[in-house]
């Protein structure tokens, strides 16, 4: 009994425990399940077609609960205040869970679900726009609006589904999603990389310059502008690539002046420079792409399996150490699944140029499910047990 409500206690005292943990069990069984379809091993429980479910689940699973676990859990420092936990946290896992049952063959629970995935936008929204717009957050302001961002495209991309708007415009709607979840890493990684950096090695010294990091912040956004408005007007999309090399190069000028290669000896921080390092060349490659000089999808999954698979993935490993009062210190096997996250962006971006189309989506999804089952035979124990230095205590 005593387990038990440590268990409740520990799952529910803050956000990252259950999102970090389920966004990585649904990192693992999403993919599996799109390869077990896209090979024709398992027919397809969908109401609509594959790739728009398996990019919905990417972003809006994936993706956006993992951003959720540390939105929640990064606010409560920047707040000093506990912004959901318990029974308000349980509700907002809940509809995020939900949500997960969209689009299958049953229409009214996949209308349920649906419903239920917007609400808990709508609750994130509720339980965070209050303490980061209070006086003294203007810095963090930023972040709602974000989000904000992101639900009014859950919302377009809903209507998409469900026929209100034209259902060919619910991929660009999820790839315009794709793109504030991309502008998340680019805020989150200009708070955290000099900071771990810093932390983790001595004389590590990263720069940071106020107008770079201003344009970048500022240039997300004007991206995720131009990539609205290049869908309908076909003579935005030059430009649109020519800016979308141009910020790639910003990126990468912010991520040299991290001093990335000072991390070489410390997994747990080289793994967040890995990802933003596929971040910086999604950006190139994409432009690129608009330019007709690399294919559109390899560029995507640059974005989604590196710039945001591979940072999340270090994320989660680092934030989830740090919070639970353990050493951050990545495991042996913790740095293999580091190795595989990068193996699997390798593969499903470059085997395509080799017209090995089969062999990429194979590889790809058995190296991105083997890295993710190490986190979570490695986590799910860290995730549920009480922090470890309280533990120490009771004892």
């Amino acid at each position: 009994m005593k387990s038990l409500i440590d268990f409740r206690s520990a799952v529910w005292s803050i956000a990252f425990r259950p999102f970090f943990l389920a966004s990585s069990f649904h990192a693992l069984f999403a993919v599996l399940i799109w390869i077990l379809i896209l090979f024709s091993i398992l027919p397809s429980p969908f109401l609509t077609g594959g790739i728009q479910i398996h990019s919905y689940e990417m972003v809006f699973g994936f993706g956006r609960g993992a951003i959720i676990g540390f939105l929640f859990t990064a606010g409560q420092n920047w707040t000093k205040k506990v912004l959901a936990k318990e029974g308000y946290l349980a509700l907002l896992f809940g509809l995020w869970f939900l949500g997960r049952f969209g689009f299958l063959s049953s229409p009214y629970l996949s209308y349920l679900a649906l419903t239920a995935d917007l609400y808990c936008d709508l609750l994130v929204l509720f339980y965070l726009t209050p303490p980061l717009f209070a006086k003294g957050q203007e810095h963090n302001r930023v972040v709602v609006i974000t989000y904000f961002l992101l639900f009014l495209l859950h919302i377009l991309t809903a209507f998409s589904f469900l026929n209100i708007l034209p259902e060919e415009w619910s991929l660009h709607f999820i790839h315009l999603s794709l793109f504030v979840i991309l502008q998340f890493v680019i805020l989150i990684g200009g708070r955290i990389m000099p900071f771990f950096s810093s932390a983790a090695i001595p004389g590590a010294n990263p720069k940071r310059f106020l107008k770079l990091e201003s344009f970048i912040r500022y240039g997300g956004f004007l991206f995720l502008m131009l990539e609205t408005a290049a869908y309908w007007i076909s003579e935005i999309v030059p430009f649109a690539g020519l800016f979308c090399l141009a910020f790639g190069m910003l990126n990468y000028s912010r991520w040299l002046f991290w001093k990335p290669w000072k991390s070489k000896k410390v997994p747990i921080l080289w793994i967040l420079h890995f990802g933003y390092f596929w971040l910086c060349s999604g950006f190139v490659a994409y432009g690129l792409s608009h330019l007709g000089f690399f294919p559109t999808s390899s560029a995507f999954h640059i974005f989604t399996l590196g710039g945001i698979g591979v940072f999340i993935y270090g994320m989660i490993t680092r934030v989830s150490l740090g919070h639970t009062g353990r050493p951050i210190k990545a495991s042996k096997s913790i740095v293999l699944g580091y190795i595989l996250i990068n193996l699997a962006v390798i593969s499903r971006v470059f085997l395509p140029l080799m017209n090995k189309y089969r062999e990429a989506y194979l590889f790809s999804a058995i190296l991105w499910i083997a890295a993710f089952l190490i986190f979570v035979m490695k986590y799910s124990k860290i995730l549920i047990d009480p922090r470890a230095d309280m533990a120490g205590n009771r004892k």
